[in-house]
């Protein structure tokens, strides 16, 4: 792996991993009402599921890149395809591609659409990014 290439990881990495560590703080603190009636709540939750979206994106990106791998079209299948290597089953590997359809809808959708997808966000972030941190570690080792 080139040093700028491990950099980049490394610098997303602890971006994802520092980030990750408020999940239950949003969980707890950003209920529908919350996320209804108070602007400047709503537009953190969102700048913050967007920004640990980009950073597996970005991650993955360069994961692909390193190994030799076409990097697909779309970020759904960027996910997708880094999600084979990470998890065991391929319903989980898609359920960890839904991050990029979470982040569009977080650029185009009413208030209500949002909300269940920062929602199904939390969720999937809780099963697939610790797993996902610990294979990017490995892929590092390497």
């Amino acid at each position: 792996m080139k040093r700028a290439d491990r950099s980049r990881v490394l610098s997303s990495l602890d971006y994802l991993e520092k980030e990750l560590s408020f999940l239950s703080e949003y969980e707890q603190e950003v209920s529908w009402k919350v996320y209804q009636t108070q602007r400047s709540k709503r537009l953190e939750t969102e700048r913050w599921v967007e920004g640990l979206i980009n950073a597996a994106l970005d991650i993955s990106k360069v994961l692909l890149a390193i190994r030799s791998e076409e990097i697909p079209e779309t970020s759904r299948e960027i996910l997708f395809k880094v999600g084979s290597f990470v998890f065991d089953k391929e319903a989980e590997a898609e359920a960890f591609s839904e991050l990029a359809k979470i982040r569009n809808t977080l650029a185009h959708r009413y208030l209500d659409i949002k909300w269940e997808d920062i929602k199904r966000f939390m969720h999937l972030a809780s099963e697939s990014y610790p797993l996902y941190i610990h294979f990017v570690k490995r892929e590092l080792e390497e």
